[in-house]
């Protein structure tokens, strides 16, 4: 039987590198030699950072502040360090009603009382609604640790925070004396032109902002190399509760001499091709489900979601798609409060784009047949 792993934000495997990663590690390793023995430092490879801020540049026309980046494991790392760092049990933070789950476990376990703020699929978190719940505990005299949000290609939805609501993310932010972390860690995986405004990091003026990001989401999730970005003294605060040593610089000096070629081309290729699976994954939808269920349609990132009737009986649906390979990932998990939510979040990098038909069609069926005789009894009607 085949896998169709539509779980997990994997990259797609097809368009890996692995010959020019091979040349970029002889570099790597010619130009650092014995100074690997070293300690890599809290903020990493200076090479890296220097590309991250290259990278922020091409996309935002200002640069990153190297000396204020530090290299993490991954975008998971650095959100414990950041979350860690501005969390105390008991804080409240806000985040969209629906955000990645892991970001969710970290908040749980740092006992972090979460508010979910209201977002549409297109535009992200609605800031009126953000600004209700800001009023609301004010009157409780409650001032949240943060606003937490995935700007660009949320998780598990796909919205991309218009620039109006960004603009007035930061006013609400600075009114109600509080930061924004800013989780970028799908930015440049676009499959229009230039799809996303301005980055909350740039826009901001009154030093609120956190950004996070990674070069995982558009090389491999095992390359494992993150990134914050802060302006003091949050970046002082949060490395002083760091204490690895520093994220592996043989890995961050491949990753930048790979990217320092390859960058433009290498996204030239991944976004088509990933772009090409979530289209397939649309278009068979809109073959067999159009009438039933209804879904977002991706500009760029990982991951689209899935509302499915209220008469969907979801533990019937994940064993008939389980019976035949398809897997998928719970709406209830993306759930600030971890409500049972009748919606599914498909990522679609992973699986061949040739599969991707057979596989939805499947999970189309298996949709189809987890309805309740309700809807067959209307049906017959």
């Amino acid at each position: 039987m085949k896998d169709f792993a539509f779980t997990g934000g994997r990259p797609d495997p097809f368009t890996f590198p692995t010959e020019e990663l091979i040349k970029a590690s002889e570099k790597a390793l010619r130009k650092l030699g014995g100074d690997l023995v070293n300690y890599p430092g809290e903020s990493g490879y200076k090479g890296l950072r220097e590309l991250a801020s290259m990278r922020f540049e091409r996309r935002e026309g200002v640069p990153l502040p190297v000396d204020n980046t530090s290299i993490t494991s991954g975008s998971m790392q650095a959100l414990e360090l950041v979350l860690g760092t501005f969390i105390k049990p008991g804080d409240t933070v806000l985040t969209e009603e629906f955000t990645y789950s892991g970001t969710l476990g970290i908040m749980r376990h740092l006992q972090a009382n979460i508010v979910g703020v209201p977002m549409d699929y297109v535009d992200g978190m609605d800031m009126d609604a953000l600004e209700e719940k800001l009023k609301e505990l004010k009157r409780q005299n409650v001032t949240p640790s943060m606003i937490y949000t995935t700007s660009n290609h949320q998780n598990p939805t796909g919205a991309i925070l218009s620039l109006e609501r960004r603009q007035r993310m930061l006013e609400l932010a600075e009114e109600y004396d509080t930061i924004i972390v800013e989780d970028d860690c799908y930015g440049d995986i676009d499959f229009v032109p230039n799809p996303t405004p301005d980055s909350l990091f740039k826009l901001d003026t009154s030093n609120r902002v956190i950004f996070i990001a990674t070069f995982s989401k558009i090389l491999g999730a095992g390359v494992r190399q993150g990134y914050f970005v802060a302006n003091q003294p949050h970046y002082g605060m949060i490395h002083h509760n760091r204490w690895d040593g520093g994220t592996s610089a043989l890995a961050s000096a491949i990753v930048a001499e790979f990217f320092i070629e390859h960058l433009d081309k290498h996204l030239e290729i991944t976004n088509a091709a990933v772009g090409a699976k979530c289209q397939a994954v649309v278009d068979t939808l809109d073959e067999h489900v159009s009438g039933l269920c209804t879904w977002t349609r991706p500009r760029g990132g990982l991951f689209l979601w899935i509302d499915l009737p209220e008469t969907t009986d979801m533990s019937k649906l994940n064993t008939l798609a389980s019976e035949k390979g398809v897997g998928f990932s719970s709406g209830s998990a993306f759930h600030y409060a971890g409500a049972p939510v009748k919606a599914i979040r498909l990522a679609y990098a992973y699986c061949h784009v040739d599969d991707i038909p057979e596989g939805i069609t499947y999970l189309a069926e298996a949709i189809q047949a987890s309805q309740s005789e309700v809807v067959g009894e209307a049906a017959a009607d």
